[in-house]
């Protein structure tokens, strides 16, 4: 029999992966709606205006966020490195986006430290999904 944490942490991974492929899609078609009117408008004209190596990693964070989450839900072993490269791509994105983007995410944000602690929040969730499914497939829930 299945644990219940196992069902409980399933649906959050699909939940962010849902709204990680969910936001992509939504700039990637310029549709403001749902949570992007919360936006300001000189960060959504830096999210449609990014680099097209940073478009297809983004695209990339999303799908294996998405069908990571689906494979932890349908106990398949290959969530595991679906989620790992998930952590690993949302990470460059990171990296690039506070660092080297022009300009970057936290002078987009006026230097704030919500960008800071949101970034950090994210890729540690992002990075317990995956760690969740590494116990998971050890402890023989994914196979």
């Amino acid at each position: 029999m299945r644990r219940w944490h196992f069902y409980v942490m399933g649906w959050i991974t699909l939940i962010y992966g849902l709204l990680a492929a969910a936001e992509y899609v939504l700039i990637v078609y310029g549709l403001e709606i749902a949570w992007l009117d919360l936006y300001p408008r000189d960060q959504i004209v830096w999210l449609e205006t990014l680099p097209a190596w940073v478009n297809v990693v983004w695209a990339v964070h999303s799908v294996l966020a998405l069908v990571g989450a689906l494979c932890l839900l349908a106990h398949v072993r290959a969530a595991v490195w679906m989620l790992a490269f998930a952590f690993l791509t949302l990470l460059v994105l990171a990296i690039w986006a506070l660092f080297f983007a022009q300009p970057t995410m936290v002078a987009l944000a006026d230097g704030g430290a919500l960008v800071w602690v949101t970034t950090g929040l994210v890729l540690l969730l992002t990075f317990l999904f995956y760690i969740y499914a590494r116990q998971e497939k050890v402890a023989g829930e994914v196979l």
